[in-house]
Protein backbone atom coordinates (compact mmCIF):
# COMPACT_ATOMS: atom_id res chain seq x y z
CA UNK A 1 0.00 0.00 0.00
CA UNK A 2 0.81 3.49 -0.44
CA UNK A 3 0.03 6.60 0.75
CA UNK A 4 -3.84 7.27 0.85
CA UNK A 5 -4.27 3.75 0.13
CA UNK A 6 -7.11 2.31 2.26
CA UNK A 7 -8.31 -1.21 3.11
CA UNK A 8 -12.09 -1.78 4.35
CA UNK A 9 -13.07 -3.32 7.13
CA UNK A 10 -16.38 -4.78 8.59
CA UNK A 11 -18.70 -2.35 10.25
CA UNK A 12 -17.80 0.62 7.80
CA UNK A 13 -14.12 0.90 9.23
CA UNK A 14 -10.98 1.88 7.15
CA UNK A 15 -7.74 2.08 7.70
CA UNK A 16 -5.84 4.63 5.41
CA UNK A 17 -2.16 5.18 5.18
CA UNK A 18 -1.92 8.46 5.58
CA UNK A 19 2.04 9.02 4.91
CA UNK A 20 5.50 6.96 5.19
CA UNK A 21 8.36 7.69 5.68
CA UNK A 22 10.94 4.97 4.80
CA UNK A 23 13.89 6.58 5.88
CA UNK A 24 13.10 6.60 9.54
CA UNK A 25 10.83 3.65 9.14
CA UNK A 26 7.70 4.84 10.30
CA UNK A 27 4.19 4.60 8.59
CA UNK A 28 1.14 7.27 10.21
CA UNK A 29 -2.25 4.92 9.59
CA UNK A 30 -5.42 6.23 10.60
CA UNK A 31 -8.82 4.02 11.43
CA UNK A 32 -11.94 5.79 9.81
CA UNK A 33 -15.77 5.45 9.63
CA UNK A 34 -17.75 7.44 6.84
CA UNK A 35 -14.37 9.94 6.43
CA UNK A 36 -14.72 10.56 10.23
CA UNK A 37 -10.99 10.12 11.94
CA UNK A 38 -11.36 7.24 14.91
CA UNK A 39 -7.91 6.28 15.94
CA UNK A 40 -4.44 7.53 14.38
CA UNK A 41 -0.93 5.66 15.31
CA UNK A 42 2.86 6.40 14.29
CA UNK A 43 4.10 2.95 13.68
CA UNK A 44 7.43 1.39 13.18
CA UNK A 45 7.60 -2.14 10.76
CA UNK A 46 6.66 -5.16 13.78
CA UNK A 47 4.33 -2.88 15.56
CA UNK A 48 0.70 -3.32 15.43
CA UNK A 49 -2.52 -1.18 15.15
CA UNK A 50 -5.36 -2.60 17.01
CA UNK A 51 -9.17 -1.41 17.30
CA UNK A 52 -11.66 -3.29 19.63
CA UNK A 53 -14.32 -0.83 20.57
CA UNK A 54 -16.36 -2.58 18.17
CA UNK A 55 -17.64 -6.25 16.78
CA UNK A 56 -14.48 -8.50 16.59
CA UNK A 57 -12.26 -5.65 16.39
CA UNK A 58 -8.77 -5.31 13.80
CA UNK A 59 -5.34 -5.29 14.14
CA UNK A 60 -2.74 -4.67 11.78
CA UNK A 61 0.99 -5.02 11.97
CA UNK A 62 3.29 -3.33 10.17
CA UNK A 63 5.59 -6.14 8.27
CA UNK A 64 8.04 -4.11 5.97
CA UNK A 65 8.28 -0.29 4.69
CA UNK A 66 9.91 0.17 1.66
CA UNK A 67 11.42 3.22 -0.42
CA UNK A 68 10.25 3.17 -3.96
CA UNK A 69 10.65 5.04 -6.82
CA UNK A 70 7.81 7.15 -7.39
CA UNK A 71 6.09 6.08 -4.71
CA UNK A 72 6.65 4.72 -0.76
CA UNK A 73 4.99 1.29 0.15
CA UNK A 74 4.38 -0.39 3.46
CA UNK A 75 3.11 -4.12 3.54
CA UNK A 76 0.85 -4.55 6.64
CA UNK A 77 -0.26 -7.91 7.41
CA UNK A 78 -3.81 -8.52 8.62
CA UNK A 79 -4.16 -10.22 12.36
CA UNK A 80 -7.75 -10.20 12.89
CA UNK A 81 -11.31 -8.14 10.97
CA UNK A 82 -12.83 -8.94 8.00
CA UNK A 83 -11.43 -7.21 5.21
CA UNK A 84 -14.58 -5.94 3.27
CA UNK A 85 -12.81 -3.66 0.36
CA UNK A 86 -9.33 -2.67 0.23
CA UNK A 87 -5.90 -1.23 -2.20
CA UNK A 88 -7.71 1.30 -3.53
CA UNK A 89 -6.88 5.29 -3.70
CA UNK A 90 -8.88 7.70 -1.97
CA UNK A 91 -10.34 10.82 -3.93
CA UNK A 92 -7.20 13.14 -3.48
CA UNK A 93 -9.76 15.83 -4.55
CA UNK A 94 -11.76 15.93 -1.23
CA UNK A 95 -10.67 19.05 0.97
CA UNK A 96 -8.58 17.22 4.06
CA UNK A 97 -10.37 18.36 7.45
CA UNK A 98 -9.48 18.73 10.95
CA UNK A 99 -6.29 20.70 9.62
CA UNK A 100 -4.61 17.27 8.30
CA UNK A 101 -2.14 17.16 5.97
CA UNK A 102 -2.63 17.38 2.03
CA UNK A 103 -1.57 14.63 0.06
CA UNK A 104 1.60 15.66 -1.32
CA UNK A 105 2.10 15.91 -5.46
CA UNK A 106 5.13 13.60 -7.01
CA UNK A 107 8.36 15.06 -6.66
CA UNK A 108 9.84 14.18 -9.17
CA UNK A 109 8.82 17.10 -11.77
CA UNK A 110 10.47 19.45 -9.18
CA UNK A 111 13.43 17.41 -8.78
CA UNK A 112 13.87 18.01 -12.30
CA UNK A 113 13.14 21.64 -12.28
CA UNK A 114 16.00 21.90 -9.12
CA UNK A 115 18.49 19.85 -11.40
CA UNK A 116 17.75 22.51 -14.20
CA UNK A 117 18.16 25.41 -12.33
CA UNK A 118 21.37 24.27 -11.08
CA UNK A 119 22.23 23.74 -14.54
CA UNK A 120 21.97 27.36 -15.18
CA UNK A 121 23.68 28.30 -12.13
CA UNK A 122 26.69 26.34 -13.42
CA UNK A 123 26.87 27.62 -16.75
CA UNK A 124 26.39 31.05 -15.28
CA UNK A 125 29.27 30.51 -13.01
CA UNK A 126 31.63 29.14 -15.92
CA UNK A 127 30.84 31.77 -18.24
CA UNK A 128 31.18 34.80 -15.94
CA UNK A 129 34.28 33.24 -14.45
CA UNK A 130 35.99 32.72 -17.99
CA UNK A 131 35.03 36.04 -19.12
CA UNK A 132 36.82 37.59 -16.04
CA UNK A 133 39.99 35.41 -16.88
CA UNK A 134 39.60 36.69 -20.19
CA UNK A 135 39.54 40.52 -19.19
Amino acid sequence: MSTRESITFAENLTVVVMDLEPRTGVVWLELQEDGVPLKSSILRTGESFDYDERGDGLNLTVARIYAGGERDLVDLEVVSGKVVGGGGEEDLSAPVEDGGRTAAADSSLANWGLVGLLLLLLAAWVYFGARRRGM
